[in-house]
């Protein structure tokens, strides 16, 4: 798997990338609010966050999926 530098990347860290993602998006509500929009921006932050969570976490098993059966050992 060292030929694809990428992939191997996401496999090790995916789990990470997608909290990060998520932490992200999370935030930027929290700093929305703060910053003097409404307080539905928390909301709308949080739910980007779990969307966004699950979007890359899906991106991740589906490159996990892929490297254990298609890529040789």
């Amino acid at each position: 798997m060292d030929q694809y530098p990428t992939l191997n990347f996401i496999v090790t860290h995916g789990s990470k990338i997608a909290i990060a993602v998520a932490a992200v998006a999370a935030a930027a509500g929290l700093l929305a609010a703060a910053a003097g929009a409404s307080l539905l921006w928390i909301v709308a932050g949080l739910i980007a966050a779990v969307i966004g969570y699950g979007v890359v976490r899906s991106y991740v098993e589906l490159i996990q999926l892929v490297t254990d059966m298609l890529m040789p050992k």
